[in-house]
């Protein structure tokens, strides 16, 4: 977990080290910004070696990615909260979303700089102090320049009904509908139905994953969704096979060892 001060910022960190261990994995999408440091050997995704990215940020995608590795891995990733994210890089989100972009590629130096830092770190301890001191010399700078409050309002409201409309949205915001549209995607990347739609997808496969089956018509009717086909519709475009081929790979991870990171990994905190 973040250090109380980054906490409405940063939702948690996640590391995650093998040897000698050989994994792959579908990653859902989660609505997050990420920063992901690979201080040893990089992750194929989607079957195109990373290996020449060592620190990267990953704006908000639509659709699960297919990670593996046959080396020794050590990273590092930072999932900042939906609503901070445009604060945090100073830009608007927009520009990063359906991407994984170098730190190199950055326009801002400082980002060289704490890449070469962590990946350095005696240990992943010592990195993510790093990374924390280097957000929050970013927030000192940016704290008073964007609408984080009153989209963390949003959020907060939308966990609790994810169905609501965007008028309802704006008026939590305190926004016209208009400026509040302009001020979300600005923000965070995607556009409020984008996010609805993760959001509920997100909860209904956790909920699955942790329960298999069980139950799964009062799963899918509390997240939205009229019908099994409805879901496995929506499922086979975000994940690209079925909710049962989706299960028996988790089957697969499991014999090998790897369930218990890969559930670490989605586990709503």
């Amino acid at each position: 977990m973040p250090s109380v001060a980054l906490q409405p910022f940063v939702h948690h960190y996640w590391v995650l080290k093998t040897a000698n261990f050989s994994m792959s994995n579908i990653i859902m999408p989660d609505g997050c910004l990420h920063w992901m440091f690979q201080r040893k050997k990089s992750f194929d995704v989607d079957g195109i070696s990373q290996e020449s990215i060592k620190a990267s940020v990953t704006g908000f995608y639509d659709r699960a990615l297919r990670v593996c590795s046959n080396d020794d891995v050590e990273l590092i990733t930072v999932f900042f909260r939906p609503y901070a994210a445009g604060i945090i890089m100073d830009m608007p989100c927009t520009e990063l979303s359906f991407d994984n972009i170098d730190f190199e590629n950055l326009e801002s130096m400082e980002f060289r700089t704490l890449k070469r830092h962590v990946l350095d770190a005696d240990s992943t301890d010592e990195g993510i102090g790093m990374i924390e001191e280097f957000i929050l010399r970013r927030l000192v700078r940016t704290q008073g320049t964007h609408y984080m409050d009153r989209l963390q309002k949003v959020f907060e409201t939308m966990a609790s009904n994810p169905e609501m409309r965007v008028d309802e949205m704006a008026s939590v915001a305190c926004l016209s509908e208009r400026q509040f549209r302009r001020v979300f995607v600005d923000n965070v990347g995607m556009t409020p139905k984008q996010v609805q739609r993760i959001m509920r997808f997100r909860n209904a496969t956790n909920k699955i994953m942790f329960s298999g089956q069980e139950n799964l018509d009062k799963v899918l009717y509390m997240n939205g969704y009229t019908d099994h086909s409805h879901f496995n519709h929506e499922f086979h475009n975000i994940v690209g096979i079925s909710p049962t081929e989706y299960i028996a790979s988790l089957e697969t991870v499991r014999k090998r060892g790897g369930l218990t990171v890969y559930r670490s990994y989605h586990a709503a905190k």
